[in-house]
């Protein structure tokens, strides 16, 4: 074992001697390495051993609306479409280079997408640690979660790219471009809106809360603007599916709060609000009284939606594995518990019900199974946010 460790030292500190390009160059190759396996795997196993209504069930979704986009269509009006805008533009791209007919290639173009996050956590966090910078990136570009969400076709790496871009401009104080970064990322995937209420109250007076409130309208306008003007029937009922959701509709995904649905517990749809609303509440007002920093206070935030909203995804975790990474490089502890909560959760999504489907494995009593997978995968990400906040991390020298 001594003789195992001395060489991964020796390892690490070869890589810690590296040029910043050739340390790129370094997370292009594991990630060519890691991720084509994880395609060629799923191409070739998975998709012969999963039910092919379970398997890629978004690639018809991805080219519906990227080719209504091609063919200069409208998103809402010409193709229904259940996700903002944004996203859709991004996926534009994969089907450009081959993804009307390889699945393959979606999984490819989401794999880079996990690569460049993993850049953005580098480069973006290098200056206040070089070696503890890029470390953080690596772990996450070898997290189950990115891999496994990239490698079968999911565009979940997308969106966490797009969430912590606007956590690093929050962070270098680039409050006017992480204003932007938010609203654009608002019309991506909703999750860029929690960092909103974060980074109103990081600012340090009215006139630069007032200016990022402009900034973010600015940006919502003028990416809502064409849609409210040309198709405002179909784009308002995406807005009200979308934010409201739709009654008696399944959740999907795996939270603790869907296994209960499933399971004929479910609360009121007021009351589950109110209880998310007033969690959300105390998930932003004790990091401003605390003045924690703000990487911290996003960690705090993430956590405590997770805990409490109704539709979480595998992807989904993605980001908060990025947030955790900046300890994690520091504390083991951290990291055996982001890596390995990874088995209960993915185990809990062979027993949840889909939106629209079945669930993959089902009998008397299996949503509590699921329930308890979900649970313990949950308590292990909380007890590592828990491990986090009770030490410094690299990133409060900002």
């Amino acid at each position: 074992m001594n003789g195992m460790a001395k060489c991964f030292e020796g390892l690490l500190a070869k890589i810690c001697a590296m040029s910043p390009g050739r340390k790129l160059l370094l997370y292009a190759t594991v990630a060519l390495l890691v991720y084509g396996t994880m395609i060629v795997f799923d191409n070739a196993v998975l998709m012969a051993a999963i039910d092919p209504d379970l398997s890629h069930p978004d690639m018809d979704v991805y080219r519906a609306r990227t080719q209504t986009i091609l063919d200069g269509g409208l998103l809402y009006r010409d193709v229904h479409t259940e996700t903002p805008p944004i996203i859709n533009y991004l996926l534009v791209p994969g089907q450009l280079l081959g993804g009307a007919e390889h699945d393959w290639v979606w999984s490819a173009y989401f794999s880079l997408f996990a690569l460049l996050l993993s850049a953005l956590l580098y480069l973006g966090l290098r200056h206040l640690d070089e070696n503890k910078a890029y470390f953080a990136g690596m772990i996450v570009l070898l997290s189950p979660y990115t891999i496994v969400e990239s490698g079968t076709g999911e565009d979940e790496s997308i969106v966490a790219f797009i969430f912590m871009l606007a956590v690093v401009l929050m962070l270098l104080k680039r409050q006017n471009s992480a204003s932007a970064a938010i609203g654009v990322g608002v019309w991506t995937k909703m999750f860029p809106i929690l960092l909103f209420p974060v980074h109103f109250l990081q600012q340090r007076d009215w006139k630069g809360r007032m200016t990022s409130v402009l900034f973010l309208a600015l940006a919502t306008g003028l990416i809502a603007l064409p849609f409210v003007v040309m198709c405002w029937d179909d784009f308002s009922f995406f807005l009200n599916f979308y934010f409201l959701g739709e009654e008696g509709r399944p959740t999907g995904g795996h939270s603790i709060w869907h296994f209960l649905y499933m399971g004929g517990w479910n609360l009121p749809s007021l009351v589950q609000l109110a209880i998310l609303g007033g969690a959300m509440a105390f998930a932003y007002l004790y990091p401003y009284y605390k003045k924690m920093p703000i990487w911290q206070s996003v960690t705090l935030m993430l956590m405590v939606f997770f805990i409490f909203y109704p539709k979480v995804h595998g992807g989904y975790w993605i980001m908060l594995v990025a947030l955790l990474s900046i300890w994690a490089v520091q504390d083991r502890r951290i990291w055996t518990r982001t890596f390995f909560a990874f088995l209960p959760m993915i185990l809990a999504t062979m027993f949840a019900q889909g939106e629209t489907k079945a669930p993959p494995v089902e009998f008397y009593g299996s949503w509590l199974l699921g329930f308890f997978l979900a649970l313990i995968g949950l308590i292990m990400f909380a007890d590592a946010v828990r491990l986090a906040l009770k030490q410094p991390a690299f990133t409060d020298k900002a």
